[in-house]
This record gives C-alpha cells, structure tokens and sequence, in this order.
C-alpha cells in the first residue's frame, strides 16, 4: 500500500537479499514506492519501510499530516548532487542517531549490491566500524598500527580485529597482518531529509543531530510565511543544511567532510536497513 499519496510509478530493481539476512526476508524493492515523476529521468528507489528494534531513539513518520510532503521530499532526493549517479532512498531508516523521516544513498548501486552479498552481518557497532575503517583493503597493517591510528590500547583493538574477521570483515592475511574486505566501504554519499507540515524550529534541532553522521541534510517543509521563512533560512544555511518550502528550492545542503570511519558507520545503518528490523539498533544515547 502506497502510503504517500496519488503519485505516477514504475516498477523498481530487485535487490539482492544478504546471507546474513533473516530467512525469508525479502529485498525486492516494493513497485507501488518508486516514484517516477519525482526523479524525472533518474530512477529514485524507495525501500519498504525497516521497523527498528529501538523506537525511542527516534519519531515514526506521520501518515497522517507530513506524509503530504513526500512527493515534496523524493523531488528533493531526486536533484540532491550526484544524483544521476543513482539514488537510493530509504523511509525511516533507523541511523547512528535518529530516524530520518528519509535517507537518501547518493551513487551506483554495485557497491550497495556487493555489500549485501558478502556474508558479512552490518557493523552497526562504532566501535567495529572505526576499527574496521583503520585497515586498508590491499596493505595489510598489524594490530599495533591500528591502535597508533586510533589511540586505543592495543589489547582492545586485538579483540575488534579477531571478532570483524570471524564476521568476515576483515582478513587475517599473516599472523597480526589485517587486511578489510573491499565491500566493506561507505558506499556513497547519505542524505538526511526531514519533512515537516509545521514547527520548522524542531525540525531543524533533529536536522542537527543528523548531521552527526550524515554527509548532507535537507528539511522540507509545506508552506511557510515570509517572515517565518525570512527568520529560518539564515539558521539553516548556517547549519550547512537545504531548505525545500512548498516544493521548491531556498538552499542547497552543504556536504560534510566526515572522516572514513563516520561515514564507513553511516553506511553499514543502510546495510542494516535492506534486511530486516533486528539489524537496525540505534546505538544513539
């Protein structure tokens, strides 16, 4: 069931389904929420929605009232930068911190697509990710090298380094000589989008905390009044985030230049996010 509305579709990509995936859980992407006449001659692809095993750390999107905006919000996805390159969208992906009311993947959808066939379950853990993110794909570097790059103590990073190639993350070339797993990398660039019909001040605080680990951010917004708007676009554009008001363009997001482990981190709540529900934890306080 299409929950946003009278919108024109055609059907969407099947995706490949992860063997670490829950049996019978299914990754073909839904035909009733891929949107046509949002991407006008891009594809944008809309998973199904990912219920997270953590409700607290983050608001459901509403049917009801901000579901209005969603046409409003894939034409955003659809022109964000790079987006001829392929946008996934995703709708209440659970991230590092927070439910976006959408995510959006920004870049071919073969590095999606190998990742989610490596037998490898999503490194939602930061910890894991940061570690992982230490080790190159084709120079191999020992555990006393990670731990220099991270500032943690060696026996720590000892243990991640044993545990992500039990996962199968990571390689153990030699003893203590770690390589990681070329489809194990950020993907892409992730949007933040949020919709909302009104309170454009709280909406603006969750683009935020967004921004923690996202490399863009966009609030869409219904109709606003000019004083209203005059007063919010100053805030948002020193915030680096986009603005979309009744359909249209005020400002463009500004990409944020997080590290390799962030972004590494990011990318594996959108792995988490194409099974199912019990990959999905938010490990936000």
């Amino acid at each position: 069931m299409n929950p946003h509305g009278p919108l024109e579709y055609e059907p969407g990509r099947s995706l490949p389904r992860a063997p670490w995936a829950r049996a019978g859980a299914s990754l073909s992407v839904p035909p009733d929420l891929v949107p046509a006449r949002a991407c006008e001659d891009r594809q944008v692809v809309v998973s199904s929605v990912r219920m997270t095993s953590s409700p607290r750390h983050g608001r459901r999107f509403s049917p009801v009232a901000e579901a209005g905006l969603a046409p409003d919000a894939l034409r955003a996805c659809a022109s964000l930068p790079g987006a001829a390159r392929g946008v996934l969208v995703i709708q209440e992906m659970t991230g590092p911190i927070g439910i976006p009311d959408f995510t959006a993947l920004v870049g071919p959808a073969e590095a999606l697509e190998a990742r989610l066939l490596l037998d490898t379950p999503p490194l939602t853990n930061r910890s894991d990710a940061e570690v992982a993110a230490a080790c190159a794909v084709a120079a191999p570097r020992s555990s006393a090298v990670v731990a220099r790059r991270l500032g943690w103590p060696e026996p720590v990073v000892r243990r991640r380094l044993a545990g992500l190639v039990e996962q199968g993350a990571l390689r153990e070339l030699a003893p203590d000589r770690y390589v990681r797993k070329a489809e194990i990398t950020p993907l892409g660039r992730l949007y933040a989008v949020e919709a909302k019909l009104r309170d454009a001040g709280a909406a603006l605080a969750q683009v935020r905390s967004y921004g923690a680990w996202a490399d863009g951010c966009v609030l869409v917004l219904g109709q606003v009044g000019a004083v209203a708007l005059e007063r919010l676009v100053p805030k948002v554009l020193a915030d680096g985030a986009g603005l979309v008001v009744d359909g249209e363009w005020r400002c463009r997001p500004r990409l944020v230049r997080h590290g390799a482990a962030r972004r590494l981190w990011a990318a594996e709540h959108v792995v988490a996010a194409m099974a199912d529900g019990s990959y999905q934890p938010s490990v936000a306080p």
